[in-house]
């Protein structure tokens, strides 16, 4: 019998998945603003009419720069899940404000 669900650890190749990282690495660039990122990028403006994409290389980067978009100052807070990663609260505390974690109510899933 052959299993069909994707293995949690394994990644899944159905593709040219292992011919792109091998062009990635040929390029000499492999993270951040590289041949990919930026073929991506152009075609993200030109299908959609985007007049500029940024993309960041990682959740955490996204975060630090939303929370420098929302002019966060020190002694902010910011109400957080109690759980979550840790990047969550890391880009918040970056900046000087001050994450404050929060459960929720199991009969109405609001703020507890």
């Amino acid at each position: 019998m052959t299993n069909s669900l994707i293995p949690f650890n394994k990644p899944f190749i159905a593709g040219k998945e292992l011919y792109y990282i091998a062009q990635a690495v040929t390029y000499g660039n492999i993270a951040g603003d590289g041949h990919f990122t930026q073929e991506c990028t152009r075609f993200l403006e030109k299908e959609f009419g985007i007049h500029k994409t940024l993309l960041t290389p990682s959740c955490t980067a996204a975060l630090e720069m939303a929370v420098m978009l929302c002019d966060l100052q020190p002694g902010d807070e910011v109400i957080l899940p109690s759980y979550t990663f840790v990047s969550t609260a890391s880009s918040i505390v970056r900046v000087g404000a001050v994450p404050v974690f929060v459960d929720i109510r199991p009969d109405t899933l609001n703020l507890n």
